[in-house]
């Protein structure tokens, strides 16, 4: 930026590179992260409350199951053998 007054002519002038300082402010702006809002925080933590939960709902079906699966085993080898 250059900023010249002349006291004879009662001229100033400010020549600027506009385009430099465009940049220069999009890259600023580029290193700093998108700041969150509460609502996003929020919906955030609730997304991964909701993963979480079907997680393990998943882990207990699959426990269940397979507790189910050796009952069953038991039950065929002990008719089979007749207890």
């Amino acid at each position: 930026m250059k900023l010249s007054f002349s006291l004879q002519n009662r001229e100033a002038s400010l020549e600027a590179d506009v385009e430099g300082l465009v940049e220069k402010g999009l890259e600023q702006k580029s290193k700093i992260p998108a700041k969150k809002t509460r609502y996003q925080t929020k919906q955030e933590e609730k997304r991964k409350n909701k993963i979480l939960k079907h997680k393990q709902q998943l882990q207990y079906m699959y426990i269940m199951l397979g507790i189910a699966g050796v009952c069953l085993v038991v039950a065929i080898v002990a008719s089979i053998l007749g207890i």
